[in-house]
């Protein structure tokens, strides 16, 4: 499960190529890039991680870098 967040904040960090999404409490940063880089195609710089509070006790959320001149377009179509 990956979901983007979409704040203030993360919008913010967007135009420094910076992308938050909230994910799984139990995958690992090399699990995140490999998903990340796999699914949308661009090469992650750096990961950070941080918990949710208490009543979310089942998500992490993550803060994606991108290598320069890369950008991430997870907006969709009603279709899929």
């Amino acid at each position: 499960m990956i979901r983007p967040v979409l704040t203030e904040k993360s919008l913010r960090l967007m135009e420094e190529g910076q992308y938050t999404f909230d994910i799984k409490r139990q995958w690992t940063k090399p699990q995140i890039k490999f998903f990340i880089e796999d699914l949308f195609k661009v090469e992650v710089q750096s990961i950070r991680t941080y918990r949710l509070p208490s009543q979310l006790k089942t998500q992490k959320r993550t803060v994606v870098k991108l290598k320069e001149n890369q950008s991430l377009d997870y907006t969709f179509s009603e279709s899929e």
